[in-house]
């Protein structure tokens, strides 16, 4: 063991120390060969169940540790399982963020399971009953956007993906990934001028502060050079 790993280990709270060791079992779980993964998968589950026993009014571990379950059950084909652990999140003590997150998490799943539907209005909830949690709540909107899109809803994409543009202008990640989807939705409908409107609005918005050189300018600039819809139109 590195010493940086015997600070941390000695460091951890007794209940890290069990989700550590739980953490170690599904990493076994996820590198074992079939005919074994099953009875490992298990293991770990009881493991990280263990914690929670251990637990159970930890407002910080319990969400962790759910996250963990889910994400095992996840891996494991278990997809109902894992929408059950963030379930139980929005159903504990968990701070807001958390609960949040378990929402979003959760319809990520949903949608990955092909109930639209059912994703769309977990993404919603997230974006409707937790406004004060920027982080998770512009996360949502950009997701929604992207599954009315791929519904084929387009009129309701792009009204959805202006909000986002415009809501989480100071999330630059996720209003330039708006801009640029704005713009291929565009391009698809052959609208040229139209997208070209939408690249002149992200560009006036970031592209002076891209231009400073320091941290966060070159930044911003490989955000609008990840961008995916000047090149469709030659520029």
């Amino acid at each position: 063991m590195t010493s940086a790993a015997l600070v941390l280990v000695l460091a951890a709270t007794p209940g890290e120390r069990m989700l550590a060791d739980a953490d170690g079992l599904a990493a076994r779980a996820r590198a074992a060969p079939e005919e074994k993964k099953e009875k490992l998968v298990e293991e770990a589950l009881r493991a990280y169940a263990a914690v929670l026993e251990a637990y159970p009014k930890d407002r910080e571990l319990v969400p962790r540790v759910r996250r963990r379950r889910a994400a095992l059950l996840q891996h494991a084909g278990r997809l109902l399982d894992a929408l059950g652990e963030h379930d139980a999140i929005l159903a504990g003590r968990a701070r807001r963020k958390d609960k949040a997150r378990a929402l979003f998490d959760g319809a990520v799943l949903l949608e990955r399971g092909g109930d639209l539907h059912a994703a769309e209005r977990r993404f919603l909830r997230a974006i409707e009953e937790f406004k004060d949690v920027d982080s998770v709540r512009g996360k949502a909107m950009l997701a929604r956007a992207a599954l009315l899109h791929k519904s084929g809803r387009t009129k309701a994409a792009v009204k959805a993906y202006r909000q986002v543009a415009h809501d989480c202008r100071h999330q630059e990640k996720l209003a330039i990934r708006a801009y640029d989807e704005l713009a291929l939705i565009a391009i698809g409908k052959g609208d040229r001028k139209g997208a070209l409107r939408w690249l002149k609005a992200c560009t006036s918005r970031y592209a002076e502060r891209a231009a400073r050189g320091d941290k966060f300018g070159d930044y911003l600039a490989r955000l609008l050079g990840e961008m995916k819809a000047p090149a469709l139109l030659g520029r």
